[in-house]
């Protein structure tokens, strides 16, 4: 495909392994596009602690967008394009969720720092992608969590989704990942699509030319806009219903099967 001008890769169930790892392949594949002149944009949910990690390997990568876009930064301007949730939108938010799900498990993310007021219990780590030598979210009272403005809200154990969506819709974006066990809010204007649009006009790229790698349902918009979508084998229905192409899993390098099919 000599169409192909700019690469969007996911992370986790994606470009990440199950345990959280880039093969070699995978790696090989991503340079060899980067090398014939194509942009690499990497859109994940996670916040620059816990994405940049990964991307030690990938010193070429230049724009990055984090917390499924509510922050994207560029590496050779030094410059970012932040979002977040008013306070007040926020306030109102928690309060929601206490009074329909108190059992529920409510952390702000804040300049790429994690507060919430109640102890993640080990157990439930793991669903919020928490590895065994990560640091929890710090624990505050709740005056200091009212007083934020966060770049993302993530619950734990809430069932009630769609009723915040409906509640907060004009405001927020709403998104149930991880098979729904997993609730991330962040500001209406801030998407994976939105973001990686503010990108390819910055880097001077037609949507038509991209092609993006994804697994979960915060990469949809980026299907819808993308010129050639690409489903993981792991992804959801829904994903693989309006993707282009199904390639591999994340475990079977995925990635690079369909880049070496397709593009290198």
């Amino acid at each position: 495909m000599s169409n192909i001008q700019a690469i969007v890769l996911d992370l986790d169930g994606t470009l990440l392994s199950s345990d959280k790892s880039i093969s070699p392949r995978n790696y090989q594949a991503v340079k060899r596009c980067f090398d014939s002149g194509m942009h690499i944009i990497i859109a994940t949910a996670r916040p620059p602690r816990a994405a940049n990690q990964f991307l030690k390997k990938f010193p070429f990568v230049d724009y990055m967008v984090y917390y499924n876009g509510a922050l994207v930064t560029c590496k050779s301007t030094q410059t970012e394009r932040h979002i977040s949730i008013p306070m007040e939108i926020s306030q109102r938010i928690n309060k929601f969720i206490e009074l329909r799900v108190p059992q529920s498990i409510i952390s702000y993310e804040v300049n790429d720092l994690w507060y919430t007021c109640r102890p993640v219990p080990d157990s439930q780590c793991a669903q919020l992608g928490i590895r065994s030598n990560d640091p929890k979210p710090q624990v505050v009272d709740k005056d200091y969590i009212s007083s934020l403005s966060p770049i993302k809200i993530l619950v734990l154990g809430c069932t009630t989704w769609r009723d915040i969506c409906e509640q907060f819709g004009d405001h927020v974006n709403v998104i149930a990942t991880d098979e729904g066990v997993l609730v991330q809010i962040m500001h209406k204007l801030a998407s994976k699509e939105k973001a990686v649009q503010w990108v390819l006009s910055e880097i001077g790229v037609k949507s038509e030319n991209v092609m993006v790698f994804g697994d979960d349902f915060n990469d949809l918009g980026l299907f819808h806009i993308s010129g050639f979508s690409v489903a993981m084998d792991n992804a959801i229905i829904e994903l693989k219903n309006c993707a282009a192409h199904i390639t591999d899993s994340n475990d079977n390098d995925g990635v690079a099967v369909a880049i070496e099919k397709f593009v290198v």
